[in-house]
């Protein structure tokens, strides 16, 4: 059983063995069925990612990598992709437990978010049912395509909106999203909406677990306040709200997400950036950030400096959070998406276990400090400990 061979060690040997067991041995318990978690597929995802990131690696090098991965997602719960962005490589044993990866930070969302019931994630995650519950807010019209039955739906509002967003329904990280006009197929709405299912069925061919409907969004209006940012992406700010242990709203570490060159989606892991800001003030506390290491003291195309930009109408924006919590009461975290629009702060999306982008921005973990606000610790020693898919390990 992993419990019985898992272990602290820097020795690459032993990480191997570890590893190679992990592969071999590890089965998730799916409603009663227990199924092999390493996958031929999952594995060459796996590679697929080490080979993004690192694409200069030897094949030995990668495999190495894979190893290494492998052992550090059993031991602290991180991804592939926190492994690189957080350089989680060049950390040692006390430093990456500090830090709020994937599977610690599911766990911490899990605890907070129990009394909204079974259905507390779906509600989030999924974008057409959240903008049901909160449609005010949205201050834009949103619809759901599933199938060409509901051709008549699209066409009335393709007809309404000569341009708009298209959106997989339960996908995160800007992932399918981009924006999409009738002219593209001349006029044509059922290849419109065609074109529209057929990258749907592309994505839940590629993840399965996924969900196959696609959300499509009226274009949200900036306000110029923030679009002077870079006019071509809607520059949200990542507001997170926390239930403190004393029942507080508090906005945790927010960012503003940016985007670069002319792209669309503003987001550090695709071709934008993410700054800190003060959730006291509303200013800009950061230098742009992106996961692949880059970072930025002024925007590379308007020339803005970064730090010290102020986020306008911000106690607009802190009283909006309040509102949605008090609608969303029996949460106690989510990851808003916030746009400030000429007529004043809208919900672009809500996320359930929203990212620690801010320890990417800070080079840290931020688990001491986050227990510390909510007034609970996780107290086994390895993430899956407890976890009903996984008491058989």
């Amino acid at each position: 059983m992993l419990k019985d061979y898992l272990k602290i060690t820097d020795d690459p040997q032993e990480i191997r063995k570890i590893a190679q067991r992990c592969i071999e041995e590890i089965t998730i318990n799916n409603k009663g069925v227990k199924k092999t978690f390493y996958t031929p597929l999952m594995l060459s995802k796996m590679d697929e990612e080490i080979r993004h990131y690192r694409p200069d690696a030897s094949p030995e090098e990668r495999e190495e990598l894979r190893y290494r991965f492998i052992y550090d997602h059993w031991v602290y719960g991180c991804t592939v992709d926190e492994e690189f962005y957080l350089h989680l490589l060049e950390k040692t044993d006390a430093e990456k437990r500090e830090y709020m990866v994937r599977r610690i930070r599911g766990i911490y969302v899990h605890h907070l978010n129990w009394d909204a019931g079974p259905d507390r994630m779906v509600m989030l995650e999924d974008k057409y049912r959240l903008y049901q519950r909160l449609k005010p807010y949205y201050m834009r019209d949103i619809i759901e395509v599933r199938s060409m039955d509901d051709y008549e739906q699209f066409a009335a509002f393709a007809a309404k909106h000569k341009v708009f967003v298209v959106k997989p329904a339960d996908f995160s990280f800007g992932i399918g999203v981009h924006k999409l006009s009738l002219d593209d197929f001349g006029g044509d709405g059922r290849a419109a909406l065609e074109s529209i299912l057929g990258e749907g069925q592309a994505i839940h061919e590629k993840h399965p677990s996924k969900v196959n409907r696609m959300v499509l969004e009226e274009l949200i209006e900036q306000d110029e306040s923030l679009a002077i940012l870079h006019r071509n992406s809607v520059n949200g700010i990542r507001a997170t709200a926390v239930r403190d242990k004393d029942g507080r709203i508090c906005i945790y570490h927010p960012w503003i997400k940016v985007g670069i060159g002319g792209t669309f989606v503003a987001s550090a892991a695709l071709d934008g950036f993410d700054a800190e800001i003060d959730p006291k003030t509303g200013i800009v506390i950061s230098d742009g950030y992106q996961e692949n290491g880059n970072s930025y003291e002024f925007h590379p195309d308007s020339g803005i400096r970064i730090k010290g930009f102020r986020i306008p109408k911000w106690d607009e924006l802190v009283l909006l959070v309040k509102k949605l919590m008090d609608e969303l009461h029996e949460y106690r975290y989510i990851g808003w998406d916030l746009v400030l629009t000429p007529k004043g702060w809208c919900v672009m999306e809500g996320n359930y276990s929203g990212e620690f982008t801010f320890q990417l921005i800070n080079g840290r973990g931020y688990k001491k400090e986050f227990e510390e606000l909510i007034g609970w610790k996780f107290d086994k020693d390895f993430w899956w400990q407890g976890s009903e898919r996984y008491t058989h390990l």
